[in-house]
């Protein structure tokens, strides 16, 4: 690693946490913390591209290499979503929303004990002020750093053992299954490959111009809308649902068809199996819930879709896991060699996923979380982990969000009953509930961009080590960026009135108090084994393994079981832009081949360009200099 990758890649990190705070925290007018890549680290690689190419027009010979843009970029590719909402965001306000919200109603106040002063701060006064504002604006970092140490320790593992999954993944996903990283391909095509920076093809591709005007075309018309409601815009989506008032078909209601330009330019790298799988699952699904009403069988959530998902999700990570058997037996392997060959290499990956696992469980039990019950949650979370790295690994779909939200803690519970935990007293079921952030956030996900960093970095000719240290240099230096961002913000105007808040804080804040409701539910009331709930999870298992089954038989058959899980994840928001994609792409391939569809790559590519560009990058940094209160008309969600 060079120095000057490691200051450009810190310097850019620091920048976009500056920014993330601005935009996405304070004046709340766009998450632009939220897409693939980030928002500040796709402008992070554009700068560095323009670095490299006002040194080579200084014709100096000092101009970067494509393996240092490598590692500078993937040092706030990975440190800027730990500022971001999905990981600090939602962490904090677990920690301290238990004593804030205590009332008669709850039993907040018998909870909150139960965790130890070294995993969350226990003074009113500094929990108070971190929701409504310190007098002073400062920081109680005393109170603060022994949790925070805690933390870090904690999530260090977690990111470890994430690690050491990519590294373990990688080699057979790529040489036996021969995934095409559509995210790192974007960088990729934006930079060039090994050796110095190329001529910026995809740049200067009249295509990929005709798209990112399409996408700034739409979102100009959403933000000249914004100002003046005359102006006409398509919107951020379509309220399809609207249509159907009477009963069964009133069911689909909850159907929108979302306008996401993000989702249709990478949806255009997607497979067409995929694609066609997860709109048409997910509309499948939806008349199978108008069906139900139609019989009068319409149980308290149904069709249980979160359900169904996860059980698809740790499905198809075990199917995952046992297709690559041979690739991590030969891994273990390498341990006993001597030589300093890959498999020796790739065998390290099994001390540090060990050493990981079993640290996240030594933390769990010492905070009081059962053994049985930490292991399962983590497993969970870690099987959910692989299969989402695995969907944007082989399709691209830019978001974070493609995974059963916080399913990791509901499955255990649902399946074995809150009862069971509770024998023993009620503080291992309410440090689960600390940590369910994690199932409800996009940490586990990191295990996505660090695969993704991993194959970008061979592709731009960086070595294996120097993409590792990029990576933990992300986390060392991200991390305490984003503890500080956000406390700082928090006791200068105080969490409740922060990320769209009124009184009661924004939609973190809001989830970790639903959070401790359920649990203090459970308090009151010990419930048993959700056997319906259970049997709708057994039941997205059982689809997807019947669907592996049948794809490893008809090779082309046109079903995929990552269509049915992204249907039943996240399909609400993905299934209209990718049956649009599907579509254009059926049409494209059938009419004009293969080479036709490489040729329209730029035009698609630009049009997720521009929208990140104009949607994420301009609106984020300008609109709240709109006068008044107009930015706030417009909350632009990318991913």
């Amino acid at each position: 690693m060079t120095a000057r990758a490691f200051i450009l890649g810190t310097a850019l990190l620091g920048i976009g946490v500056a920014w993330v705070r601005y935009a996405s925290l304070i004046t709340f007018g766009a998450n632009i913390d939220n897409s693939v890549p980030a928002g500040p680290a796709l402008l992070a690689l554009l700068v560095l591209i323009g670095i490299d190419r006002l040194l080579a027009w200084l014709r100096r010979r000092q101009v970067l290499e494509s393996r240092e843009i490598a590692v500078a970029y993937i040092i706030p590719l990975v440190g800027i979503p730990l500022s971001s909402l999905g990981i600090v965001r939602p962490m904090l306000p677990s920690l301290t929303a238990l004593r804030y919200f205590e009332d008669p109603s709850n039993n907040f106040a018998e909870l909150a004990p139960l965790i130890p002063d070294w995993v969350a701060p226990r003074d009113d006064e500094v929990i108070r002020a971190y929701f409504e504002g310190a007098a002073n604006e400062t920081v109680p970092w005393d109170a603060w750093l022994v949790p925070l140490g805690a933390w870090t320790v904690f999530l260090g593992c977690f990111f470890l053992a994430l690690l050491a999954l990519a590294v373990l993944l990688r080699r057979p996903w790529t040489e036996h299954d021969r995934l095409t990283y559509p995210v790192a391909t974007f960088a990729v095509e934006l930079v060039g490959r090994e050796g110095s920076v190329s001529p910026l093809p995809i740049l200067r591709d009249p295509l990929m111009w005709v798209g990112f005007a399409l996408a700034a075309i739409f979102d100009g018309g959403n933000i000249a809308n914004a100002i003046n409601p005359g102006v006409p815009s398509l919107g951020l989506y379509y309220p399809i649902g609207g249509l159907f008032t009477e009963r069964p078909w009133s069911a689909l209601q909850v159907v929108q068809f979302y306008h996401r330009p993000e989702f249709i330019g990478f949806g255009y790298l997607v497979p067409l199996e995929i694609l066609g799988s997860t709109w048409a699952f997910y509309l499948l699904i939806r008349l199978g819930q108008v069906f139900g009403t139609a019989v009068g069988y319409e149980p308290p959530g149904f069709p249980f879709l979160m359900r169904q998902s996860a059980g698809a999700y740790v499905m198809m990570a075990g199917l995952l896991l046992w297709s690559a058997r041979g690739s991590l037996a030969e891994a273990f392997r390498g341990l006993r060699q001597r030589s300093g060959d890959s498999g020796r290499r790739r065998g390290w990956a099994w001390i540090a996923l060990a050493v990981g696992v079993v640290g996240m469980l030594v933390w769990a039990g010492a905070a009081g979380m059962s053994l049985g019950l930490a292991a399962l949650f983590f497993a969970a979370m870690i099987l959910i982990a692989i299969t989402f790295t695995r969907i944007r690994a082989e399709t691209g779909v830019p978001t974070n969000w493609a995974f059963p939200f916080g399913e990791a803690k509901k499955i255990i519970i649902e399946t074995t009953g809150s009862a069971l935990w509770a024998r023993g007293g009620f503080r291992s079921l309410t440090i689960m509930s600390v940590m369910n952030f994690l199932s409800r956030g996009y940490f586990p996900g990191l295990m996505a961009f660090q695969i993704e960093s991993l194959e970008l970095g061979d592709r731009m000719g960086a070595g294996r080590r120097e993409i590792v240290w990029a990576l933990v240099i992300a986390f060392v230096i991200g991390l305490p960026l984003a503890y500080y961002m956000h406390l700082q913000a928090f006791y200068q105007f105080g969490a409740n009135v922060l990320e769209g808040g009124t009184i009661a804080g924004g939609y973190r804040t809001q989830l970790a108090t639903q959070e401790f409701e359920l649990l203090s539910g459970m308090y009151d009331d010990p419930a048993p084994a959700q056997n319906l709930a259970t049997g709708f999870m057994a039941g997205g298992a059982a689809v997807v393994a019947a669907l592996s089954m049948l794809r490893h038989q008809f090779l082309r058959l046109p079903v995929h079981p990552l269509g049915y899980a992204l249907a039943t994840s996240y399909g609400y928001l993905l299934w209209g832009p990718f049956f649009v994609v599907w579509v254009v792409k059926s049409l494209i391939v059938k009419l004009g081949g293969a080479g036709t569809y490489r040729r329209l790559v730029p035009l698609f590519l630009g049009i997720a360009f521009g929208h990140l560009f104009v949607a994420g990058l301009l609106w984020g940094a300008f609109g709240a200099l709109l006068p008044g209160e107009l930015y706030r008309k417009l909350h632009i969600d990318i991913g």
